[in-house]
Formats: structure tokens, C-alpha cells, sequence
């Protein structure tokens, strides 16, 4: 167990801000008694690499399940296939919103978040295992036959949409356009994520400036490549529909799975008695306005893609929304029409209503519960986007194929976020801004 040597003064500061209690900074109602009494921690101990395995053992089983469930149920696997698609967009989406966080931070120069900063990096540098992840999905798409995308058939199969399409839809560029945005994505997280640790035995700021100075190109690459992206893997799942703002809905959904996941880890670190200090109710309070800002924004564009779809009512963009039943047509209601409710309170309404609390925002129980929920529900999301391909009767499939793909993909992430988590220190240790990052207190 090792002792974190940067830790500030515990003592409250001697002027409060209008409003706030004498001390914010080491108040934390949520932490148990017998974790506030232990050693700020920032390494965690060598039992996460045997709890990096069994996880790797859980979602390989759970992976094996689900597949061999998919088989009974459908020869063809494609109800399988389709299951792996949802909850590998999930993790993707957690993934490539850690990343945007990391490149974010470095582009606004921030100080406050250099104490959260690993844990995105962390998520982010997960992406190289979600890169093989990913292979099952090229493999369905080679095979050439439209198993889960229906333009990956051959062209006489094809009908004259997805014909006039098949100089962009076709299994060899697809393919190769997939490759390329996982090769930049993992070569940007692991270059932030080798940077960053090797500060810590260095404390070479130099680095810190090579990662400034990188950010604002790498995040004009990565918000093309997550548009193209979202459109090749999820949109062209119905190759006849398309949307211009369907990149900045998976985006939006990215950032609210990213902040939610933030949320929950530190507070889960919390409750172990990892950095104690380290993150405060300060750090805590912007997370969740960042956390409350995307859920704002997650509605604003999915209204406003529902609104430009409604409003030119094209048969063609139309049947995205009639197939999920999110429509006031009564003979186009079906089982899909409770999820798109569902969706609009439960990531929407709700906690916009909750996160508009600051009381909440600096109470990490409170606020990791809130996370939590977000991030059952951006699940739901997910599922609401590519399951409704599967049946086109309107039909709501979900049960242990699904789940057993959730648990099996989810287990590979855990295992290799408790893998990489265990070979580093838990936040950036020689970071030039620790100091700034320690003592923050929000205006």
C-alpha cells in the first residue's frame, strides 16, 4: 500500500465560498467510515491482476453462452450477431468518449482534472481490445451474406438503393475503412496513455506539452472518424436511411456513457480507500455539470433529428422512427414505442430534473446513483438504435442472448481496464498541474 506523497493539507479552507460549507473539500458523506480512515491510495493492489483474469474468464464463458444461445435460436446467428453489435457499440461508445475527455483536457490546457485524467485514460486505452473486439463484426460482413448488414450481400441481391450505395457499402472498404479508425483511435489513446504514466517516473514536462500540442489535430481526426464511423457500423445497418446528425447522436450518447463511467469508478475507488484526497467534491461537481451539460445535449439532438425527420417526412428517413414505434400514427405503435418513452424520461427528463441540483452534484452517492442510471439507460440506447434491424415486424427481442453478450463484452473490458489500472499509478502522480488539480475549488 503506498502512500500518496502529493495529498494537500486536509484542513478546510480558511474562506469559504458564499454558499458552501466551511469544508468541501474532505467531506464526503457517501465514503464509509471505515474508508475515510484509510491511507489515500493510489495503487491498487496486486489482487486487481487476479480480478483482471477471472473477469477475462467471465466474459469469455458469457461470450461462449451467448453464441451458442444465438445458434439454437437462429442457425444463422444473426440474432447473435446483432446482440454483439449493441453492447459492443455501448463499450465503444464509453471508450470513445474517454478519449475525447483525455484530448479535451490537454486542448483547454485544464488543470482541475489532472486528479480524474487516468481514469479517462484508462477507459481510452481500452480501445486496442475493442479494436479485436471488433473482428466478429468484420468477419459477418466478409462472409458476404447480410447477416447483420444487408447491403453485404452480393450485388445481385441487392435492391437499387443499396445499389447506388455500393461504392461506399461494400465488405472489402468497409472493412479497411473499420481497421483504419481503430488503428488511429488506439494509436492515440496509447500514445496519451504511454505519455502520461511515463511523466510519472520522469516528471519531464516536456511531455505534457507534447500532448497539448498534439491535441487540437488529434481531435479534429477523432470527430471524423467517430462520424464516419457511427455511420458505417450503425447507421448503414438500414442502408436505405441516412441522417447527417446521426455522428453527433452516437457522440452525444459517448460522452454521457464516458462521464457516467468517470463517475462511478471514482466513486468505486472512493469506496476502496484510493484517493481519498485526490478527488473532492470539486471534482466531483464538474463532473456532473459536464455529465448534466451532455444529457442536455444528447436531447437537443435527438429532438432535433426526430424534428427534421417528422418535418420532411421522406417514406425513406421515416421508417427509422416507425420501426422503433416512436410515432403518433396508431397503426405504427408497437412494442419499440414503450423504449422511446422510456428514453425520453429515463435519459432525458429525469435526470436533467436531478443534475440540475447542485447539492447533488457535490454528494458522490448521489451523484454516482445518477451516473449509474444514465448509464442503464444509454445502454437502452443503444439497444433502441440497432435491435429494431433485427425484427422489422416491430417485434422487442431481449433476453439471455442479449444479456450473456452484455456480460461477455463487458468482462473483457473490465479485465483489461483491471489490467492496465494495476500497472500504473491511479492518477497522474508528476503531472506539471497536480498541484492545481488539488487544491481547485469550483467559482
Amino acid at each position: 500500500m503506498t502512500q500518496d506523497p502529493t495529498q494537500p493539507d486536509p484542513t478546510p479552507s480558511p474562506n469559504p465560498r458564499h454558499g458552501d460549507e466551511a469544508k468541501p473539500n474532505n467531506s464526503y458523506p457517501s465514503v464509509s467510515a471505515a474508508a475515510s480512515r484509510l491511507p489515500a491510495r493510489f495503487d491498487l493492489p496486486p489482487s486487481a491482476r487476479s480480478a483482471s483474469r477471472f473477469a477475462f474468464i467471465i466474459g469469455a464463458a458469457s461470450l461462449l453462452l451467448s453464441l451458442l444461445l444465438g445458434y439454437l435460436a437462429d442457425h444463422s446467428l444473426r440474432r447473435f450477431s446483432f446482440a454483439y453489435l449493441t453492447n459492443f457499440a455501448f463499450f465503444l461508445s464509453i471508450a470513445l468518449g474517454a478519449l475525447f475527455f483525455v484530448l479535451l483536457q490537454h486542448l483547454t490546457k485544464a488543470g482541475w482534472s489532472v486528479n480524474v485524467r487516468r481514469i479517462a485514460e484508462l477507459l481510452a486505452a481500452t480501445l486496442p481490445v475493442l479494436a479485436i473486439l471488433a473482428l466478429p463484426i468484420l468477419f459477418a460482413v466478409l462472409a458476404n451474406k447480410g447477416t447483420l448488414y444487408p447491403w453485404a450481400r452480393p450485388p445481385d441481391d441487392l435492391d437499387h438503393l443499396a445499389l447506388e450505395k455500393r461504392a461506399w457499402l461494400n465488405p472489402c472498404f468497409f472493412s479497411l475503412r473499420i481497421i483504419f479508425y481503430f488503428a488511429i483511435w488506439s494509436a492515440l489513446a496509447l500514445w496519451y496513455w504511454h505519455s502520461s504514466t511515463k511523466q510519472d517516473s520522469t516528471a519531464d514536462p516536456i511531455l505534457t506539452r507534447r500532448m497539448e500540442l498534439l491535441s487540437p489535430p488529434a481531435m479534429i481526426i477523432f470527430a471524423l472518424t467517430l462520424t464516419f464511423a457511427s455511420w458505417d457500423l450503425f447507421m448503414s445497418l438500414d442502408p436505405r436511411w441516412s441522417s447527417t446528425i446521426y455522428g453527433l447522436y452516437y457522440f452525444s450518447g459517448a460522452a454521457l456513457g464516458c462521464f457516467s463511467a468517470i463517475i462511478l469508478i471514482a466513486f468505486t475507488l472512493h469506496r476502496g480507500g484510493f484517493l481519498l484526497r485526490g478527488i473532492t467534491a470539486e471534482h466531483y461537481h464538474d463532473l456532473g455539470k459536464f455529465l448534466f451539460a451532455f444529457v442536455f445535449f444528447w436531447g437537443y439532438i435527438a429532438f432535433s433529428q426526430y424534428m427534421l425527420v417528422w418535418y420532411a417526412s421522406i417514406p425513406e428517413e421515416i421508417t427509422f422512427y416507425r420501426l422503433r414505434g416512436a410515432t403518433s400514427v396508431p397503426a405504427d405503435i408497437n412494442a419499440w414505442t414503450s423504449i422511446s418513452l422510456l428514453l425520453l424520461f429515463g435519459q432525458l427528463l429525469i435526470p436533467f430534473a436531478a443534475l440540475l441540483s447542485r447539492h447533488l452534484k457535490r454528494r458522490p452517492a448521489l451523484l454516482a446513483f445518477c451516473a449509474a442510471w444514465v448509464l442503464v439507460f444509454h445502454w437502452l440506447d443503444c439497444f433502441w438504435l440497432i435491435m429494431p434491424q433485427y425484427d422489422t415486424t416491430g417485434a422487442l427481442h431481449l433476453g439471455l442472448i442479449e444479456i450473456a453478450s452484455l456480460i461477455g463484452i463487458g468482462g473483457l473490458f473490465l479485465g483489461s481496464l483491471l489490467r492496465l489500472a494495476s500497472r500504473h499509478s491511479l492518477r497522474p502522480i508528476a503531472d506539471p498541474r497536480l498541484q492545481e488539480s488539488l487544491l481547485f475549488e469550483n467559482i
